[in-house]
């Protein structure tokens, strides 16, 4: 009896050890069917107006399809310089396959900020949908300005360029006398400029021009040095010369009266004209007021000369300034 219990017992055993490895076999060999997100960014900590990729990858089984969502210009505070859809590509064992998203994001502030959440719809053969949710990624933008933040509070005290008013009566002699031949020069130069070939044009495009312009002028450090006047007057130079080359009118020696009413009688947007005037004002306040800006305050100027340049770039370029003729 003792023993018929104990083949019995054996018998039961094996069967279920037979049953278990079954059914881990059949887990090693079906094939993943869920579809994983994974979140990067390629840095963590940023200057303001610098570009940052977010990448989303999604590792799915071939026979489940992605719906990536449609990416406008902006993504929360965040302003979207552009997107790349990579292509698929095979990930080892398994049947699987990777896609990526990259979008090229900045910003115009200073601070600590989140990249929000963004939702990818997974459809399955069947019509099955799911949704998978990137995670939310915190980033620091720190200031363009040199040195430490607090350092700024203590400002030099604005430098004054004293005029000049050495007599010129001799110069004026020598300049008549040469007037007719520097007429000539400038006649030939302008030839010789319309005879060099294109390929000694310049290919940047004007926001190009203009942003390395502002890097250049913020390499002087002429805020550190007291010389805000002067910094205001060159940054507001370098905006006019930018949008006198995309909306065709003259910049050149304007005063930001007539430089905006010239750019009134253009296509601009409403928003964008009044956003361009306040700059142009606030830039003067300094300039011919002798205003003195705080540490936020130069920061937000720079921040908003950015933005104009973002908020033209789509805008064409006039390929000749157009000149009015006063009647």
């Amino acid at each position: 009896m003792r023993h018929t219990d104990t083949l019995a017992k054996l018998g039961v055993f094996v069967a279920g050890w037979f049953l278990l490895l079954d059914c881990r076999c059949s887990t090693l060999a079906a094939p993943q069917q869920e579809a994983h997100l994974k979140t990067s960014v390629d840095a963590t900590t940023i200057t303001i107006g610098e570009v940052v990729t977010l990448q989303l990858e999604v590792r799915r089984p071939e026979s489940l399809k992605l719906a990536f969502p449609q990416v406008g210009a902006t993504l929360g505070e965040w302003v979207v310089r552009g997107t790349n859809r990579l292509p698929t590509k095979a990930v080892n064992g398994g049947g699987a396959v990777s896609e990526v998203l990259a979008l090229q994001l900045t910003i115009y502030k200073t601070g600590e900020f989140e990249i929000p959440k963004i939702q990818i719809e997974a459809v399955r053969p069947g019509g099955e949908r799911s949704i998978l949710t990137s995670e939310p990624v915190k980033i620091k933008v720190g200031s363009v300005l040199t040195g430490n933040q607090d350092t700024l509070k203590d400002l030099k005290p604005q430098a004054e360029i004293a005029a000049d008013y050495k007599p010129f009566l001799l110069f004026l002699a020598a300049l008549g006398s040469a007037a007719y031949l520097i007429y000539r020069l400038v006649q030939r130069l302008k030839r010789r400029r319309k005879a060099l070939p294109a390929i000694l044009q310049d290919r940047r495009t004007a926001e190009e021009i203009a942003r390395q312009a502002i890097r250049q002028l913020l390499a002087r450090k002429l805020i550190e040095q007291g010389y805000l006047k002067e910094f205001y007057l060159e940054l507001s130079e370098i905006v006019k010369r930018f949008l006198g080359s995309k909306m065709g009118i003259p910049s050149l020696e304007r005063t930001t009266e007539e430089f905006t009413g010239d750019l009134r009688q253009t296509s601009i947007q409403a928003g964008h004209y009044r956003m361009i005037q306040q700059f142009l004002d606030d830039c003067d306040l300094v300039k011919f007021a002798k205003y003195r800006p705080g540490a936020e305050e130069i920061q937000q100027i720079i921040a908003r000369s950015n933005e104009i340049i973002d908020a033209m770039a789509m805008r064409p370029a006039q390929a000749e300034p157009i000149l009015e003729v006063a009647t």
